[in-house]
């Protein structure tokens, strides 16, 4: 008769324990595991989906299932845009896994492989909602935001190391408990040129990553006050130079939506100095990376030869006969095994066979739901900081969405893992776009040069029921 109340008991003090937890910090773990530590490292019993990372992103969504649907739980959780996302992405998964558990010509390691992609799902959803839900204020988006780009620049020197003296310092990373999931030192090479990962697990993951990454880098530039100008401009640019490193079509294509959602939202003068100071950055690589840039623009003009696009192209009709089996659910999410079948550099083309034309649908759904969250969150506030910086997010949830017709973007996890958190952001700015002591929040923005910061609350003003997490952060506002 006991157990029941002290059941009860353990599981309200886990959830107040939980409840303090400050999702910022936590968040900034992950993203140090995200883009830190090799992908191909991995915990071996749940093989590729057993990341460090992703076992963390695991963990998110228990915290966000135990604060978020108890009350006083210390999150957020009035409506949410990104929650109907993530309906989404279960609903394409959870059917897919569905409709090829019932499979009579399903294999034990397309099985196996269908479970890892509900790992991936738990995951994916967990970095979202714990972002979008989670993090409290304005100020501790702030924080994850610079602690996110200061990470994508450490991946983007490791990159310019590789690809200026070979040398892979990815691959002296070695962790107790995890092995290697592939190789871990290889640096391969397009035309005269290394083609560089950091810690990444391929090139065009490296590059598509940066092309995600760089319009915050670029957003916080703009707003940085004068004594942070420098830093973070220096921040940008490496990011910058090292995209094109990667040697990718993929990495230029997304860079080029990132400017299509970024650039038109400017003002004049920013443009202006934009177009001035392009042609002199391109001479700049010119310079001092000599035929880098006719290198890649070989890569466009020459896509009709290029082996790669070949393969592409002949993905469609190997693709076709078994769409044509199994057209509206999918064969099983993540069953289309490459060392079974083929590989499909086409994440869309890939889905299809996976989960269905249903499955696309709902993984576009997914994509759209974020930018126009992030669009949402633009106009819901007034502050062109902010804005600038929703803008930044919906870009690089547009670069993703574009990149994923050109390789199987799901199926490397600093790519997913990285498009999750970036919905989550831009769930978190539409929900602090709402709140009503907006403007007290943004007074305190790190981003403002010129707004002095908040008078604190007297601790009176908190209410009695409101977490101890949220009263610390209260105060320091």
């Amino acid at each position: 008769m006991l157990g029941l109340p002290v059941g009860i008991a353990r599981f309200a003090l886990a959830r107040r324990y939980l409840s303090r937890v400050d999702v910022t910090s936590l968040l900034s773990l992950y993203v140090l595991l995200l883009l830190g530590i090799p992908s191909q490292l991995i915990f071996g019993p749940l093989g590729a989906a057993g990341t460090p990372a992703n076992l963390l992103g695991m963990l998110c969504l228990l915290w966000w299932i135990l604060v978020v649907m108890l009350p006083f739980g210390g999150a957020a959780t009035g409506p949410q845009p990104i929650r109907i996302a993530m309906v989404f992405l279960a609903t394409m998964v959870l059917g897919s896994y569905a409709a090829g558990a019932l499979r009579a010509d399903i294999v034990p390691e397309e099985l196996r492989a269908a479970d890892r992609g509900l790992l991936l799902l738990v995951t994916w959803a967990g970095v979202a909602l714990i972002t979008a839900d989670g993090v409290r204020s304005w100020r501790r988006l702030d924080v994850l935001i610079g602690r996110l780009v200061a990470m994508g620049v450490f991946l983007a020197v490791l990159g310019i190391l590789q690809f200026s003296i070979g040398l892979n310092i990815a691959g002296y990373i070695h962790i107790p408990g995890l092995r290697v999931n592939g190789t871990l030192d290889l640096i391969s090479a397009r035309s005269i040129f290394r083609r560089i990962t950091g810690t990444a697990s391929h090139p065009i993951e490296f590059g598509v990553v940066l092309a995600m990454l760089l319009p915050l880098a670029i957003s916080r530039a703009f707003a940085a006050p004068a004594k942070l100008k420098v830093r973070r401009w220096l921040a940008a640019a490496s990011i910058g130079v090292a995209l094109p490193m990667s040697v990718s079509r993929s990495a230029i294509l997304a860079i080029a939506v990132v400017a299509v959602f970024i650039i038109p939202s400017w003002d004049r003068r920013r443009r202006l100095a934009t177009f001035k100071v392009m042609p002199l950055f391109l001479v700049g690589m010119r310079v001092a990376i000599p035929g880098l840039l006719g290198t890649i623009t070989s890569l466009f003009t020459g896509i009709s030869n290029d082996p790669s696009t070949k393969g592409r192209t002949e993905d469609y009709a190997a693709a076709a006969k078994y769409i044509a089996v199994h057209p509206l659910f999918g064969r099983g999410f993540r069953t289309f095994i490459p060392s079974l079948y083929r590989f499909l550099d086409n994440q869309y083309l890939m889905t299809i066979v996976d989960a269905g034309l249903i499955g696309l649908v709902l993984l576009l759904l997914v994509f759209l739901v974020g930018i126009f969250t992030a669009r949402g969150a633009r106009r819901r506030n007034e502050d062109p900081i902010y804005k600038d910086l929703a803008q930044a997010i919906a870009a690089g949830i547009g670069a993703a969405m574009v990149s994923f017709a050109t390789f199987d973007a799901l199926s490397f996890p600093m790519c997913g893992g990285l498009l999750f958190l970036l919905l989550g952001l831009a769930g978190a700015m539409w929900r602090l776009s709402g709140q009503p002591d907006d403007r007290i929040e943004k007074n305190d923005h790190k981003f403002h040069a010129s707004a002095a910061p908040a008078p604190a609350p007297a601790p009176a003003a908190l209410p009695a029921a409101q977490p101890l997490a949220d009263q610390m952060i209260g105060a320091a506002h």
